[in-house]
Formats: C-alpha cells, structure tokens, sequence
C-alpha cells in the first residue's frame, strides 16, 4: 500500500472515531478475550493456520463466547522493512499481505490483533519500531488491526525510559483516529507502579508462561499474591479495573496434561479478571478443552463490568481461597488445593462481607448446591481439585471489597525524610528484602559501621519504590553485610523507574566482604520511581545502610542563591526550610536536623517559627541557632 493510500484510509478513521461520544473510546471495559499464536506456534505462523484458527474460533463457539480477538504473534513480518522503511508481511508465510489476513478474521466477526517490538528488534530479530513508532502504527491501522501486543526485547538499547517510549505509542496511535488496544509485554516491569493505564489497557505482570501447573501457579502469584509486591497489598487487584487490567500471560489451556489442570488455570484467571488469551491448536483440540474454555458461567465471572479483581481471602501455601464481587450482589468464591494430599477447603461468609444463610452454586457443575448458614466447606479437594462457586442473592448491593493500601503506606513524602524501610516495595522481583537486620536478624552492619535503619538483601533482588515527584535526593551507605562471611560478590545499582530505560544513577561495581563501604547521594528531583537492584553471588548478603529519600521541600524552596542551598544539600545530612523575611539575607534558610540525630520531625515542631521580617537581625540569628542548636545536638 503506497503512503497516499495509508493516509486517505486514516483520515478517514480519524474522522469516523473523532465522531464517536467518549464513552465509545473507551476499550477493554472487561477483560480481553482472544487467542494468541505464540504459545501454540511460537514464531512458525502462517496465513493458512491463521485461516484456520479464524474459523475453529467460530465453529467451536468461543467467538460467541467472547473470544473476539486473534492475534499474531513474532514471526509474522519480512526480515527487512520495504523500500519505503514500512514493515511488510513474510511473503513466504504472509503472501497476501497482512491486510488480507485481517480482512479475513473480520469477515468471521473477529478482530484483528498484531505483534511489535519497541525495540530495534523483535525477540525474534525481526524489525523493531524503535525510530519507526509513528509509521508502524500508521500502516497497523490502515491494515484494519484493533489490537496491538507491544514486547520490550531490545528497549534497554532505545535510551528512554518505559514511560517515555509508551508515550511515543500513545500518540502515535492516537493520531491514526484508530482505536487499537495497547497490550504492554514487558515481563511484569512494574506498569502498575508507573502508571500503565495512562497508555495501554493491560499490562503483564510475569514473565513468559509455560504448560505446566506450576508454571501457572506462579503466574497467578504475580497478580494475585506477594510475588511482584509487598505481601499488605494482597496481590495487584488494587491497580486493575475496568479499562487497565494485571495479565499475568496467557492461557495454556490445552496444553496442560489434565482436565483438573485447565480447570484451575480457568478459574485462577477468570477469579484474576486476568486477559483470556488462548494459546492451544484449536482446529484440534477436544471438546472437553473446548467445553474448559467457553463454561459461560466461568466466563462471566472474568467478564463482569464491576471489573473487580479477585483477591485472596485464605493461603498457607497448599490450599488457597479466593473471593471476587460481582456487579449484581453476588460474589464469586474460589477454594481449590494445590498439595498432593487430598485436603478440605472452607469460608466463612464473614471473611467476604457476608452472614447468616447464603444460597451457593457450583459455576462449572452448573447447579445450585443449596442454602449454606455461615459458610461453605469443599471436602477432601484432590491435587489441583476447586470449587468455583455464586455465593448470595442476586439484586441486592454490590459486595464491599477489601481496602485498598492507602498512599501514605508506599509513598515517599515531601517533608522529611522517607526511610525505604518504612516504606511498601511497590514492585520486586527475586527475594523480599529484610527490613531494619540482615538475614538472620541481627543489625545491618557495613564496614564495622553498624545502621540501625536500612534494607538487607541476598542473591538477585530487584525494588521498587514510588516517589512521585515528592524526593529530592536518595542516600544510602551501601556494601556486603558483615554476617557474610563467603567469597561471593554483590553489585548495587539504582537506577530510574526501570531497567528497560537504562537511566543508571549509581553502580558500585562488584564488592566483597573486604570492600569499603560505599556511599550513595543521588538526585532524584522529578522522578516517579526509583529502582533498586542488588546482584548477589554465592549468597552474598547486600546492605543499604540508612536507605532514605529525602523530602522535595518545594513548599518552603529558597528561589534564590540555589547553587548555594544545593551545595549543602549535596555536602551533608542537611534540609534547608525556607522561613519568610528579607530575600536577600541567607539567615532565611535555617540548616536543620542531621538525619541520624534527630529525634521528632522539625515540621512538626511547635518551634519551628515563620516570621515576617519584622524581626531584627539580632532576634532572628537567636531564633534561628537556637533551633540549629537544638535539632543538630
């Protein structure tokens, strides 16, 4: 398609969408439901299989059942962009092009998804939009495509930050006046943290799924339990709803060894309001698959518009229980067992907002099971056994969900300083770090300088924590903890808000237990996140001695002599506070509060005075070193 002909076909959309009332722009009000080449074909696609799976979505009823969306995977396009610099189909694979492919899953009243790569590369080394966003997207909508599966191989090298280069996305697609979902594939980067609404509609959580129940089980932590957040957050069902959804990958289904096991994957990510994504052969599968994947009950629990996320109510690591309001008054329960020994299951209606006689059904049995007084049992659960079940009378008031964690929990103040350990982690990969003492309890000691405050951690440990804009400077006295006594290695680093941008503020280089201590005093004024990575070997213990994060102080920030307010800040333990008076003494900044003496907060304070310049010189230098003295000693 010649550039003429891709921007009639915009302008066009463009106009046509510009027409719509707002709330018909907006997309993924529920989960996407879909099927996804990779996990069956991986990068090996072809214009005949794709056909194919267009027409078993709509012969085995999953189209009706909601599965709208077939999208193509890695593999699709030429290995070198067209003379013009356009992506273009493999003409091997694709030999219509990607426009006929496309009109033709839209003749089967399906739509139309397709893979990029924000990198130079795709995972698989073909064509990546780095430097090509706006094209790319341009010719996507010409070619009629609804959803976009957007991979992260290769960002490191774009020299932007994650959020920088979705807004490049954002625009870009915006400007087509196509609506086009936004899937954000970055192997759970922590979009939750940094916003991920603001450009797409989901967001991964994981990294790439496998076809094996315990693969999916632990897909299913990354959104629903402690394994990408602190563990008083209870899973990531705070950050989702309708429109911004967790994907915790798609489904193997299919690709399981049991019925019992595609059971659990569906109810974990129905019960998740998780993207259904099939990733199975549908022109083979069975109908006892197939029955797995369109169980309209099940399906409507993922499916309903509330948008709510399941949570955990009960886990002690082999039987779990999950609950999700639904929009009409009821809610949605799941009990199943992970362990090997057959084990009972139970809820009290209590736990979930519920008393007294509660009616239940059994949504993959389809019937009633009967009215239940106070909860609901599920006896003798083999391995990977569940009960997914209605609970309440439909058509009363929605179902109070939990609380969720508030901001001032994990967010870094302006005033003061923030210590990390008094601080929720809003993202971690590898180990949870210790808080306050090392590994085995004792205080965090580096370089025979023991900290009384500060984060310990052990082998590959990634942490992430929210500024948003409220810090000025990050300080911490980094190094191997004394309780190692091993020949391993650890490497600190700090970077901002994320791997992917390659913003690097700090790296120790590879220490030892015989390493000096290394001291981090960082700038991070206008940062949202701040991203802390620890590279252990052989188990190497890494301390972050005192790890705080100054306060941004703008409220009383001196608008003059600024390389003079910055220096102190830079050369001690210091905050300055800006006190009304004459703009041209240096007496108006009054130097408080070395961190590791002080003993209340100076904002606080009721001797923390705000003047007018009234004062004299004299009366103003005794108020001032008397709290210098006060907050210093």
């Amino acid at each position: 398609m010649s550039l003429k002909a891709v921007l009639v076909v915009l302008l066009v959309q463009s106009c046509l969408f510009k027409s719509l009332p707002a709330q018909s722009q907006q997309l993924a009000l529920t989960p996407p439901m879909g099927w996804n080449s990779w996990n069956c074909f991986h990068e090996n696609i072809n214009e005949q299989q794709i056909k194919e799976i267009a027409d078993a979505m709509v012969s085995s009823g999953m189209r009706d059942a909601g599965y709208e969306y077939l999208v193509l995977d890695d593999g699709w396009m030429a290995a070198e962009r067209d003379e013009n610099g356009n992506l273009q189909a493999d003409p091997e694979r694709f030999p219509n092009g990607m426009k006929a492919i496309g009109d033709y899953i839209h003749s089967k009243g399906l739509k139309y998804g397709i893979y990029e790569c924000r990198g130079y590369l795709t995972c698989q080394k073909l064509p990546g939009s780095f430097e090509h966003e706006e094209a790319d997207m341009a010719i996507f909508a010409s070619w009629g495509v609804d959803y976009i599966k957007l991979d992260a191989c290769y960002a490191e090298k774009n020299g932007r930050l994650t959020t920088e280069d979705l807004q490049i996305y954002k625009d870009a697609i915006a400007k087509t006046g196509r609506p086009m979902i936004l899937s954000i594939s970055d192997f759970g980067n922590g979009a939750w943290v940094w916003g991920g609404k603001e450009y797409g509609q989901l967001w991964r959580t994981s990294y790439d799924i496998y076809p094996w129940i315990e693969n999916v089980y632990h897909h299913a932590e990354s959104s629903g339990g402690d394994l990408r957040i602190h563990p008083a957050f209870n899973g990531l069902w705070q950050f989702a709803g309708p429109g911004h959804w967790n994907d915790p990958d798609m489904l193997e289904i299919g690709n399981l060894k049991s019925e019992l096991g595609d059971k659990i994957h569906m109810s974990l990510w129905c019960m998740l309001a998780s993207p259904l994504m099939a990733g199975n052969d549908l022109r083979t599968m069975s109908d006892t698959v197939t029955q797995v994947l369109i169980a309209s009950e099940v399906v409507a629990v993922n499916q309903d518009p509330r948008g709510h996320q399941g949570y955990k109510v009960f886990d002690n690591g082999k039987q779990q229980v999950y609950n999700k309001p639904l929009s009409d008054g009821t809610t949605a329960v799941l009990l199943f067992n992970k362990d090997s020994v057959p084990a009972n299951v139970s809820i009290s209606w209590t736990e979930i907002g519920l008393a007294g006689k509660q009616k239940v059904r059994d949504l993959w049995a389809g019937k009633n099971l009967g009215v239940y007084k106070d909860g609901f049992t599920a006896w003798l659960l083999p391995q990977h056994g569940q009960y997914l079940l209605k609970v309440g009378k439909s058509g009363g008031e929605p179902i109070t969900g939990p609380q969720p964690v508030s901001e001032e929990k994990y967010l870094a103040t302006k005033n003061g300083f923030s210590y990390l350990s008094d601080l929720y982690y809003i993202m971690k990969y590898g180990q949870a770090p210790y808080y306050d003492q090392n590994p085995y309890g004792d205080s965090i000691v580096i370089d025979n300088q023991s900290y009384g405050k500060g984060i310990a951690t052990q082998n590959g440990t990634i942490l992430l924590y929210k500024m948003a804009g409220n810090s000025n400077r990050f300080r911490a006295m980094v190094g191997v903890d004394a309780s190692y006594t091993g020949e391993g290695t650890g490497r600190f680093r700090v970077l901002e808000e994320d791997a992917f941008g390659g913003k690097v503020l700090f790296d120790s280089g590879l220490m030892t237990k015989d390493s000096s201590a290394q001291q981090i005093d960082i700038d991070v004024r206008g940062m949202d996140c701040i991203f802390l990575k620890f590279d252990g070997k052989e188990g190497a213990v890494g301390a972050w001695g005192n790890a705080r994060l100054v306060g941004l102080w703008d409220e009383h920030r001196v608008t003059y002599e600024e390389a003079y307010v910055d220096s102190i800040i830079q050369e001690s333990e210091l905050i300055p506070i800006k006190l009304t008076g004459p703009k041209d003494n240096r007496i108006n900044i009054v130097i408080i509060n070395r961190w590791e003496k002080r003993d209340e907060n100076p904002y606080n304070s009721p001797e923390m005075l705000i003047y007018d310049g009234k004062l004299s010189d004299k009366e103003r230098i005794k108020i001032e070193n008397s709290l210098i003295e006060k907050w210093l000693n």
